[in-house]
C-alpha cells in the first residue's frame, strides 16, 4: 500500500483492554510511527483519547473517531474481531489486522464463537453509548471481505485460512514481543538449578484437561494472572515449564513470552498449534491426544525431570523470536511503502 506524504493511518483498537490483540495494536502504531508514517490509535467509537496507561511504553498517538478523515490518501486498520467498523468508511483504503483467526466476527459456528461475537457486540456497544455528544450506529454485521481489502496476518494459521477462502491481498505480519521482554532480552540462564518445577498455565484459556489437572496433587500449578510484565517476566525465569491446551486461534503470546524466558512448552496439537511456523518446537511437544489426563502427565512430569536436555530442543524457536521485532520492521517497510512525491 502507498504512504504518501500526508496520509494518515488509523488503527482502531479495542478500550479499557489489556490483552495480547490491543497491545500488538499499539505495537503496529508505534513501529510505523518509527519509520515516518502518520499513525494513530483510535479506541473505537469511544471517543477516549487518552492512551492506557499499560501501553505508554509505545507513545502511540490517540485520536477520535470523530476527527478521522475518511480520505482515500489514508488507511484504516481493524483487528478481524471488529471488522463492522469498516462499514462507516467509504473512501479509506481498508486493512484488517487478523491477530487470530478463531475470534473472527464473521465466523458463524464452531465451538464458541457465538459467544464471541456476542461479547465483541457487547464491547462495542458499550463504547457507543459512551458516547456523550453523539451516537454512532454501526452495523453489528462483519463487512463482506473484498478484493481491495488488504488482508495482513500474525499467524500461518490465519493465512492458511484466508487463502482457503479465496481471499485477495494476503500476505504475513506477525507482531513481535512486547517492549518489555524485548527490552528485557532473551534469557542465557537456562540451568534447572535456578527453576522449580512449578507448572506455569493461562486461565483465561480454559480446557477440559487443564479442569482434570488442576484437581490433582501430584503436580504444582500456577496460573497467570494479576501480575505486571516484568513479575511475569521474573517467574517464567524461575520455572521450567509452561502448558497450554486451549483453541489456539493464534500463535498466542504467553507460549512465545515463556519460552524466550527459558521454560520449556507443552501444547494441545489444534488450530494454530499444528503448523511448524507458528507454534515452531518439535513434535513431540505437541500432544494431539490432548484430552488424556495420564499421557499429558506423564510428558509433564517427564520434561519437568529432562529440563536441561529438552530446552535444547526449543532453541531454534527461542531464535525465532528474537528475530520477530525486526522481521516486523522489515515487513512494515515492505507492505506499507512511501511515496516521496
Amino acid at each position: 500500500m502507498k504512504i504518501y506524504p500526508d496520509t494518515k493511518v488509523y488503527i482502531f483498537c479495542p478500550h479499557n483492554s489489556v490483552s495480547g490483540g490491543p497491545d500488538a495494536l499499539h505495537q503496529l502504531c508505534h513501529y510505523m510511527n518509527n519509520g515516518g508514517i502518520d499513525a494513530k490509535i483510535v479506541y473505537f467509537f469511544s471517543g477516549v483519547t487518552q492512551c492506557a496507561q499499560r501501553f505508554n511504553k509505545y507513545n502511540a498517538p490517540i485520536m477520535s473517531y470523530q476527527d478521522i478523515e475518511d480520505e482515500s490518501k489514508n488507511i484504516i486498520v481493524t483487528p478481524e474481531s471488529s471488522t463492522c467498523v469498516l462499514h462507516k468508511y467509504s473512501n479509506m483504503r481498508k486493512c484488517i489486522w487478523w491477530l487470530s483467526y478463531g475470534f473472527y466476527d464473521g465466523l458463524r459456528s464452531g465451538t464458541g464463537r457465538a459467544k464471541i461475537r456476542f461479547k465483541n457486540l457487547v464491547k462495542r456497544f458499550l463504547n457507543i453509548f459512551r458516547v456523550k455528544k453523539k451516537y454512532q450506529i454501526i452495523p453489528a454485521l462483519p463487512i463482506k471481505i473484498t478484493d481491495d481489502i488488504y488482508n495482513y496476518c500474525g499467524s500461518q494459521y490465519a493465512y492458511d485460512k484466508l487463502k482457503e477462502r479465496g481471499y485477495k491481498n494476503v500476505e504475513m505480519l506477525v507482531e513481535p514481543l512486547s517492549l518489555d521482554f524485548i527490552h528485557e532480552g532473551m534469557e542465557k540462564n537456562l540451568s534447572s538449578e535456578s527453576r522449580s518445577d512449578v507448572v506455569l498455565y493461562n486461565p483465561a484459556k480454559p480446557s477440559k484437561i487443564m479442569e482434570k489437572l488442576l484437581k490433582r496433587q501430584d503436580i504444582r500449578f500456577q496460573p497467570i494472572q494479576g501480575m505486571s510484565l516484568p513479575e511475569i517476566i521474573a517467574l517464567f525465569r524461575r520455572t521450567k515449564l509452561y502448558i497450554d491446551f486451549g483453541e489456539f486461534g493464534g500463535p498466542e503470546r504467553l507460549p512465545k513470552e515463556s519460552v524466550y524466558n527459558g521454560t520449556c512448552l507443552l501444547v494441545g496439537k489444534r488450530n494454530a498449534a499444528v503448523n511448524d511456523f507458528d507454534v515452531a518446537i518439535p513434535d513431540k511437544y505437541k500432544v494431539e491426544d490432548f484430552n488424556n489426563e495420564e499421557l499429558v502427565v506423564s510428558k509433564i512430569k517427564d520434561i519437568l525431570d529432562n529440563y536441561d536436555r529438552y530446552i535444547k530442543d526449543l532453541e531454534p524457536f527461542r531464535q525465532k523470536i528474537d528475530q520477530l521485532e525486526e522481521n516486523f520492521i522489515n515487513d512494515i517497510k515492505k507492505f506499507f511503502v512511501k511515496e516521496e512525491t
